[in-house]
């Protein structure tokens, strides 16, 4: 290398590492036992590097690797932010001495963008289809419903904005799919990542506006996107800004043999074929999991007067049923939460406050002739009948308000 070129050669180099440090094993691990026989040990010694960083960085020689729980950005997440830019920086430094040959680096950089698109891409599909069906953001429930705004987390009011609309959610679920299956083929890879940037840059606003724990993966996905992209942009700008003749030329990979072709295009048929579809059957076949049981009974059930108090001296005031859930509000504006073991179509429902509950508590719900309900609850030994009002889900004004062609004036609540 010379002088001129190898600190550009080096930066390349090193940035070709970070990708493949901070995605791998993704998308490989979905080859069935490869995760178990090479993948895994992989993950352990980056986590144990991790480990090691974040123990003299933060002076707590106990620090572990949490478990998994939603959030991408942990304590952890963030060390891996000073890990894996130094794992990539020996890995740089390593293959520099082996490979003294510039264009062993160049077509490493190129396979790294090429590896860019399939995590990229993949990760979008994935979210795009789950924007299709309940998990991601669900509909608003009866405790949503009942929960205020200034209650509200910032990520839950997010959530429930979404989770609102079906026409929105399938608005981002085909922007993602789009982008995503875009970034999967050559020829079409600078549109993708176009339209990886836009869908990408508004996850990341969203990310860091509402607080939800997921900036960091957001952050890395724009990140990748733009290095996608990067090879174009000045035929880009030529066409766009400047009006110049130009042609977009995206290289193919030249193989030397038969046989190296046919395992390329292998891999391709797996990763931008059958894995996709794969991951779209996943996602139906998770349905009958995140679809939780439902009741007629669901509601919201106001007490009109003081009834049977709990373990604390203070009375139930109101009992909301959503789903597998019975959460109970009571005068001293405490919360009790429940999970619905069973239910029969009559009104019968048994609940616990935990699972090592021997004995489910009972409810039984019968409608009066005058539209009012009454309610009698089993707690062991205690019992309460009780008269009640229900709300259902189509009583709130969120949910009975519908789309409008016409307004004559603005309808703001």
């Amino acid at each position: 290398m010379n002088s001129t070129s190898g600190p550009k050669l080096f930066l390349k180099t090193w940035i070709a590492f970070y990708i493949v440090v901070y995605a791998f094993p993704s998308p490989f691990h979905y080859i069935p036992l490869l995760n178990e026989l090479l993948l895994k040990y992989f993950v352990a010694i980056r986590d144990e590097f991790t480990i090691l960083i974040a123990r003299s960085v933060l002076g707590h020689p106990d620090f572990v690797k949490p478990q998994m729980n939603g959030s991408g950005d942990t304590t952890f997440n963030y060390m891996e932010l000073i890990s894996f830019p130094i794992i990539a920086l020996i890995l740089a430094l390593l293959f520099i001495v082996i490979f003294r040959k510039r264009s062993w680096i160049t077509k490493l950089f190129s396979w790294s963008l090429i590896y860019a698109r399939y995590y990229v891409g993949l990760v979008l599909i994935s979210y795009g289809v789950a924007k299709f069906m309940i998990g991601q953001f669900p509909s608003p429930g009866i405790y949503t419903l009942e929960q205020t705004f200034g209650d509200s987390s910032p990520m839950g009011l997010a959530w429930r904005f979404f989770g609102y609309s079906d026409t929105y959610k399938i608005f981002m679920g085909l922007s993602e799919i789009t982008a995503g299956s875009l970034l999967l083929f050559r020829r079409t890879a600078v549109l993708g990542a176009l339209i990886s940037i836009a869908v990408t840059t508004n996850i990341v606003l969203v990310n860091f506006s509402f607080d939800v724990p997921v900036k960091l993966m957001s952050s890395h996905l724009l990140f990748f996107s733009i290095l996608i992209l990067l090879p174009s942009v000045k035929v880009l700008l030529d066409f766009f800004i400047l009006q110049k003749p130009t042609r977009l030329f995206t290289p193919g990979i030249s193989w030397k043999t038969k046989s190296q072709r046919n395992l390329w295009l292998a891999g391709k048929l797996f990763f931008a074929g059958l894995l996709p579809i794969l991951m779209i059957v996943g996602h139906f076949m998770s349905q009958p999991i995140m679809r939780k049981r439902t009741t007629k009974w669901e509601g919201t059930y106001t007490f009109s007067q003081n009834n049977l108090p709990d373990s604390a001296g203070v009375y139930w005031t109101k009992v909301m049923i959503d789903q597998n859930r019975l959460d109970v509000k009571t005068s001293g504006k405490n919360a009790h939460y429940y999970t619905i073991e069973d239910f029969t179509e009559d009104g019968k429902i048994h609940f616990v406050r935990s699972g090592k509950q021997e004995d489910p508590y009972l409810l039984k719900i019968r409608e009066n002739p005058e539209g009012e309900y009454q309610l009698l609850v089993t707690l062991g030994e205690k019992q309460m009948d009780i008269t009640v009002t229900r709300k259902k889900k189509s009583d709130y004004l969120l949910m009975n308000r519908g789309f409008n062609w016409i307004n004559e004036a603005p309808f703001n609540r």
